[in-house]
């Protein structure tokens, strides 16, 4: 069981590049993830994408990839030939139909005109930062994904303790279910005896109303439906992969059941026994919300 909660970080570096990944995961439906790269390496976040799509299933996750150049500088000057002669041609005009200014030109002065001189950056080869880049990134995903761990270990503690208090509800609930058609019997003969004072009454009614009543309250079949969803409910903990959604529709058909339980019952112990559940289940959905 994993969380949907998690960072990671990974760097890698060579005598050229350096790669610094950063991987942020928040609690989210699906899987929606955020990538953030360099201009120079835009075209590697389809590869990128693949890779997480590989180990994550579910969250919000943010990809932050930075690269920068170690060792020597990789940018250049570059001279714009055109644009100096250009210069250079209007400067002559000017000379000739306005004033002297070409014994006033220098290097230095034509430098300095826009988009003469262009600073250019290289390029960085793909072929060699693409396998540092994936390093850096599983790196980044195998600390993710040990926090996520550790925090879905903690979470599968808490809901597994609360698990077995509704194992123990439902144990509670079987035992009292039986007493509540005698229990009816029982009180429905007492006030049959006040009224009629000692004197006869239909008892073939009476068993019949019994016999309805028992009916209508009975809970068996919930209750075994409600510990078969607690038992698929621990199997699916131990599983891999997206299991949260899983978990998250076995919680809802549990509150189903808890809810026929109580609409069927008037017993106060009974009712007790499922707001009891009802809790329990509600405090597991809210933890559920936070697997992946």
């Amino acid at each position: 069981m994993r969380s949907m909660t998690g960072y990671g970080r990974g760097e890698m570096r060579d005598d050229r590049y350096h790669f610094t990944v950063e991987i942020r995961s928040v609690n989210h439906r699906h899987l929606d993830a955020v990538i953030r790269l360099p201009r120079d390496l835009m075209a590697q976040e389809e590869l990128v994408r693949r890779r997480l799509q590989e180990q994550v299933y579910r969250g919000r996750v943010e990809v932050f990839i930075n690269q920068e150049m170690s060792g020597r500088s990789q940018k250049k000057v570059v001279v714009d030939e055109g644009m100096a002669a250009e210069y250079c041609r209007a400067l002559q005009y000017l000379e000739e139909h306005f004033v002297s200014v070409h014994s006033e030109l220098t290097v230095e002065k034509l430098a300095a005109f826009p988009d003469v001189l262009i600073l250019e950056k290289d390029q960085p080869e793909q072929d060699l930062v693409v396998p540092l880049l994936l390093k850096a990134l599983s790196d980044a995903l195998d600390e993710l994904l040990r926090q996520r761990e550790r925090e879905g270990e903690r979470l599968a503690d808490d809901i597994s303790g609360r698990v077995q208090h509704l194992k123990v509800i439902c144990a509670a609930l079987r035992e009292k279910s039986p007493l509540v058609p005698e229990q009816y019997r029982q009180k429905l003969a007492g006030r049959l005896e006040e009224l009629f004072n000692g004197r006869e009454y239909d008892k073939q009614r009476f068993f019949m109303e019994v016999a309805l009543f028992a009916e209508r309250c009975a809970i068996d079949e919930e209750i075994v439906r409600l510990e078969s969803h607690l038992q698929a409910f621990a199997g699916e903990m131990k599983g891999e992969g997206a299991i949260g959604r899983k978990l998250d529709f076995l919680l809802q058909e549990m509150n189903r059941e808890a809810n026929t339980i109580a609409a069927k019952s008037s017993d106060l112990a009974i009712s007790r026994l499922v707001v009891e559940a009802k809790s329990e289940i509600e405090k597991i959905r809210e933890q559920v919300q936070n697997i992946e």
